[in-house]
This record gives structure tokens, sequence and C-alpha cells, in this order.
């Protein structure tokens, strides 16, 4: 029978932040309350408390708040002294990373995506990596974590640094160990929607090095090494105290909420496998978080038209590579420079995944993606 709404009646959203606060509200609250009490409302001891508990969560000695995931990028790469014409290589399907690089003053470099992850292909990096390459993005995109034995090797070979995008990756796990813990330097964003969200912009930088630590410190708060005393020109980028405050209630259910978004990627798997859409791949070694649920499909509009009638909402991340954009044409790559992140953007729907998802909502989802093929098929047999 052809649905014309979906059987459970209440709209499935893509994300549900009210939800999740709602589940914590008591405890979110008087954590917000007792920041408000304290009349310190920056770079006092939540932010102090919430790096340290976020260092031990990814098993890292350092940890830096910052304003955003976009400042992340900015300051790590700054404070790895690459010069002007230095080139940072990022895969091309990443939007939003390319601002927070481009920001640093580095050259920017783009490389193609694995097809079956989305993730950088270390065959593309062979390709474009070149003598200006000084470091390597490695986005672990969707929460699905890149093949770090790869990419850790290849930039030991080339003599590269290596700076992990985890912003949609928290709590992932590649090999045993959680991605942040790989390159000199891992970046978090710390988005609403984010799999560990605060209520507003954030963002973090973790790395072992104590030298690099004091230097990312010093950036985030005007190049200062002491209170007015500044050896270079810095950012004003800091956590504030309500956000580490919240982020650090949040921080003791991520490792269930990341669970709770595993067990509903293995139903959508299951209720997906025989119908015409492309799952993507988890690396062998990998432990996804889905951050979200993404999967090639045909007929994107009309499919995406057809879920929203029925209160079905989805997302595409992201419908443009970075070289397509205005603001990075003067990077004069072609269309075409990087076909599988190219048709990506043709392709891919990002279906609802959030921890209050319910199982049946995800049953109800497919079914209509079912329903949708099945008349697509039978209008043109």
């Amino acid at each position: 029978m052809k649905r014309t709404k979906n059987t459970i009646g209440k709209e499935i959203s893509l994300f549900n932040l009210k939800s999740e606060y709602l589940l914590i509200k008591h405890q979110i609250d008087k954590a917000i309350s007792k920041v408000l009490l304290s009349g310190s409302y920056s770079l006092a001891i939540e932010v102090e408390n919430f790096e340290k508990e976020l260092a031990a969560f990814i098993g890292i000695k350092y940890c830096i708040g910052v304003a955003s995931g976009t400042d992340a990028l900015t300051l790590a790469l700054k404070a790895l002294d690459l010069k002007k014409g230095d080139g940072v290589l990022l895969p091309a399907n990443v939007y939003p990373s390319a601002f927070g690089v481009t920001l640093s003053g580095v050259k920017l470099q783009l490389c193609d995506v694995d097809p079956n992850t989305l993730n950088l292909s270390v065959e593309s990096l062979e390709k474009v990596c070149n003598k200006t390459t000084k470091a390597i993005i490695t986005v672990h995109l969707y929460g699905n974590p890149v093949n770090m034995t790869e990419v850790m090797a290849f930039a030991k070979k080339r003599k590269l640094f290596v700076i992990e995008d985890c912003a949609q990756s928290m709590g992932a796990i590649f090999s045993g160990k959680k991605t942040g813990s790989f390159g000199i330097l891992s970046c978090f964003s710390f988005y609403p929607t984010k799999n560990l969200g605060g209520y507003g912009d954030g963002g973090a930088i973790l790395t072992n090095s104590k030298k690099l630590y004091k230097r990312v410190k010093s950036l985030r708060m005007y190049g200062e090494i002491a209170r007015y005393k500044s050896n270079e020109v810095g950012h004003n980028s800091r956590l504030d105290e309500i956000q580490a405050a919240i982020l650090r209630i949040k921080l003791r259910y991520v490792n269930r909420w990341n669970e709770k978004r595993r067990k509903l990627a293995f139903i959508y798997r299951e209720q997906l496998k025989n119908l015409p859409v492309k799952l993507l791949k988890e690396e062998q070694e990998g432990k996804s978080v889905y951050h979200l649920f993404v999967v090639y499909v045909n007929r994107r509009k009309a499919l995406t038209r057809y879920l929203q009638k029925r209160g079905i909402l989805t997302g595409i991340h992201y419908p443009i590579s970075i070289h397509l954009t205005e603001a990075f044409k003067y990077l004069k790559y072609k269309r075409g420079a990087f076909p599988v992140s190219e048709r990506s953007n043709r392709k891919i729907l990002s279906l609802p995944m959030h921890p209050n998802l319910r199982e049946n909502q995800v049953i109800e989802i497919c079914k209509n993606i079912e329903d949708f093929y099945r008349s697509s098929s039978t209008v043109n047999s």
C-alpha cells in the first residue's frame, strides 16, 4: 500500500536537539545556573575541567577550548608555523573545513575521496602531493574514521604533518584508538548538532606536544604569553564557561549515544540492503559513530520531495565540492578534477540520525524509501 504520510504520525526530523535537552534538562539547567551564579564566564574552572576531561576521553595529554571548529583548524595550522606558500591537503568534499584552512594563511590543496567511504583517498594523495605540501588534514566524515594506518604511513614517507578534523567523529575508533589521537594536532567542533554538541558554537584542539599546547593557548588569546604581553598577533577565540559546563554534562553520555547511533545504523543497513541505494562502508578496523547516515541514491530530488510530503526530513552533506564554489575559484581547479567528490554532490542523501530516533521510525523511513522506488519502477515499466 502506498503511503501518503508516515504511519507514526509525527514529523521525523534529521536532528532533534530539543528531545536530547529534555532527557538531561535537570543536569543542564543546574550546570548553567551554577556558572551564572559564579560570576565567572570566560576561561575559568568549567573550561579548565572540560579540557582535562576531553583530553582524558580521547587519550591525549593536552586540550585547548576555542570558539569554534573553524577556529580550531585555523589556530592548529598557525601553531605549526607553516609559511604562506606551504600546501595543506584537504578532501574536496568537506566544504566547511576549507574555510578554517584558508584563514590560517596556508595554500589550500585538494584531493579526491574514496567512493566507498567518502573519506580521503590515499591513492589521490599520491597523485596530488607535491614539493609544496607540508600537511594533510584527515576529515573523519560523517563519524566514519579514515584509515589512519595508511595515512600515517604516507605522511611519514613524505615527512608531512597530520592534523585530524574530528568535527563529526567524537568517540569514533580506528585500530583501538579514538580519532583525535593519531595526528600531531586534532580539531573538534561542538556545534549543536554534533555528537557532542553545545548550545552554541565551540571547538577544541588536542595535542600531545607541550610546545604546541602552549602556542595554541597563546594564539587563542591575542598571542599573549602573559596578561597584556603579546609576542605575536593572535586571535580572540575562547570557549565560554556556559558551553564548557554543558559539554561536561554531555560528555558523560557520548559513548551511550554513539552506541545508539550504531544500532540505528545497523537497522538502516538491514532495511536498505536490498533497495536501489548504495551504502557507505566502514574501514575494517574502524568503528563509526554515525554523526550522519549518508547513502547514495538515484532521483534524489524526487525522493527528497516524496519523503518530505510524508513528514520525513533529509539533508545533503554536502551539495557542492570546495573547488566549485565561488569562494574557492581562485584555486583554479577545473570541474571534473575530483570526480568522486563531484559525483557524491549529486547523489548523496543524509537520512535522519540522532540518539532519540526510535527504531520504528528508522523502519518507517526505509519503508517509505522502498515505496518510492517501487512506485517509480511501476511508473517506468
